[in-house]
């Protein structure tokens, strides 16, 4: 086949000009070049086009095992022209169209004067469905697209909705001097007790956690066990040891995600500089010196853990994570993974320790990266599919 393509007018006018040796040179330079490119391109259409259902892993007792049926039809197929992981935060970031979603805000107090944001979707439809409590990841909380996406698909289908919105985080101002924490669930306590308190008669409390987001209802469920308030937890590209993940971030590949999360650190210290400053002199945080911090660590140095008296980033990276609380966690758990996401590799989900706890299966896709996901011609967000089929039929099983 290559022989016979290769063979065409532009080669065999070389082949005076070349010399013989030079011109069997050049046709070999060719042909593998067109063997490689074709091989690139059969391996391409495989992940994107056929290689596209759900793998799971789970304790061979799995409690919830027989909901897997559920997905059997759900495939994921990356929009062909963005498969790749960076192609697709580079969609997300500078072309997705940003979603028009009202919320309904309500700022909670905090019992140590603190306040944070509660954004509601459907707050008072009565419904005989579960409340969802989103949480978000690092670079933002509900006026990012995948949050407002997930607020109003599950809006859409009957859900009352409230997003988590960290203390700081979606311009909600900060009353003292104390900052968002992401390893620290005092705070998603206190909400959750409040939900449990006001929600509708007999509704469950459903969570959906996104990135260090579903970190943090994990860390919660392992802390509460059997008296968890949460019944049931989706979880997306969860990361686990932080630690592990600070050193994988800054790999020189995965620098852009790195900058872009220093960005986002950067972003809401400025916003806040005030509100912090008297950190200064009581925590030695150094607000003008971290706004020129080139990466997260260089960031979590200079603020994060003098503000949470650590004695360095890695001391607080290895207390963020819930990778030591998987085996408490008793409530059904379900966590979704992307095989190429850069952030939370196949290498750093514990695996042996997931399939030890009979309440927690893993999804796997292909492709998808972090929390991207985007899917046909025009490009979607696909991962609520899976998300609201589980928690629809969840409900009816």
């Amino acid at each position: 086949m290559f022989v016979t393509i290769l063979r065409s007018t532009t080669l065999l006018q070389l082949k005076p000009k070349l010399g013989y040796k030079k011109y069997l040179t050049r046709l070999r330079t060719v042909s593998l070049a067109g063997a490689v490119t074709l091989a690139a391109s059969a391996y391409y259409c495989y992940e994107c086009f056929w290689n596209t259902s759900m793998e799971f892993i789970h304790h061979p007792e799995a409690i919830e095992k027989h909901v897997l049926s559920i997905f059997a039809d759900i495939k994921y197929r990356p929009t062909f022209y963005i498969p790749h992981r960076l192609m697709q935060l580079a969609y997300a970031t500078r072309w997705e169209k940003k979603f028009d979603t009202e919320f309904e805000r309500q700022l909670f107090k905090l019992s140590d004067g603190g306040q944070l944001a509660l954004d509601w979707k459907n707050k008072h439809v009565v419904t005989n469905k579960p409340l969802v409590l989103i949480t978000h990841g690092l670079t933002g909380g509900s006026e990012t697209n995948y949050i407002k996406h997930a607020a109003e698909t599950l809006a859409e289908a009957g859900y009352q909705v409230v997003c988590f919105n960290q203390r700081g985080v979606s311009n909600c101002e900060l009353l003292t001097s104390r900052y968002h924490f992401h390893g620290c669930t005092n705070d998603l306590r206190e909400v959750i007790n409040y939900l449990q308190e006001n929600k509708q008669k007999d509704q469950q409390i459903f969570g959906l956690g996104f990135s260090i987001g579903g970190s943090l209802l994990l860390k919660y469920a392992g802390e509460e066990g059997y008296k968890c308030k949460v019944t049931r937890i989706f979880s997306v590209a969860n990361p686990y040891d932080l630690l592990d993940c600070s050193h994988n971030i800054m790999k020189f590949r995965n620098k852009i995600y790195d900058w872009s999360i220093t960005c986002n650190f950067k972003m809401l210290l400025k916003q806040h500089q005030s509100s912090l400053a008297e950190n200064e002199k009581t925590k030695g945080i150094q607000i003008q010196e971290a706004l020129q911090a080139k990466n997260t660590y260089e960031f979590d140095e200079l603020i994060t853990r003098r503000l949470f008296d650590f004695d360095s980033p890695e001391q607080l990276y290895s207390n963020i994570g819930c990778g030591n609380y998987i085996k408490d966690v008793k409530v059904p758990v379900f966590i979704m993974h992307s095989k190429d996401d850069p952030i939370v590799p196949q290498f750093l989900v514990p695996y042996d320790q997931i399939k030890q706890n009979p309440n927690i299966i893993v999804g796997l896709t292909n492709k998808g990266a972090h929390v991207e996901w985007f899917t046909g011609l025009k490009p979607q967000r696909w991962i609520m599919n899976p998300i609201l089929r589980y928690f629809e039929e969840i409900q009816s099983l």
